[in-house]
């Protein structure tokens, strides 16, 4: 135990607040929808999370009471809860849009002949960027 444990708990705090702050973007960009920002923060989110770990470490080796963290650790929580709600909330989006548009056509439309006695198609669904030829 070489190291001082309220050294550690300083540096513990910093680095849980770097990640805070990480993440509190990441939630601002995944909120206004621009997965650009999101894809932006990763590597500095990843950096910040191997930064806490570290931390998190050296304060345990040397004999840091968790008590003085666990304020800080509950509010990371918090975080860390809402960035995953939003997460999957934005990969579903995404998922549902990607679906839309890939859409299989067969499978939403009813085929026969149209009222101008030419094959036809028809649409039963408003189905995702179907194009239709009978004028």
């Amino acid at each position: 135990m070489s190291a001082d444990p309220e050294k550690e708990a300083i540096r513990s705090l910093r680095a849980v607040a770097k990640l805070k702050g990480t993440l509190e973007a990441e939630n601002a960009a995944l909120k206004a929808g621009r997965p650009e920002a999101v894809a932006a923060l990763l590597a500095e989110k990843a950096r910040n999370i191997d930064a806490l770990d570290a931390a998190l470490r050296r304060f345990a080796e040397a004999g840091g009471d968790r008590k003085q963290l666990d304020a800080s650790i509950a509010e990371f929580g918090q975080l860390v809860n809402e960035n995953q709600t939003l997460l999957e909330s934005s990969v579903e989006a995404q998922t549902e849009f990607i679906q839309l548009i890939f859409s299989n056509a067969d499978d939403e439309e009813a085929k026969g002949y149209g009222a101008t006695g030419r094959y036809a198609t028809t649409s039963s669904q408003g189905g995702g960027l179907t194009l239709q030829s009978d004028i």
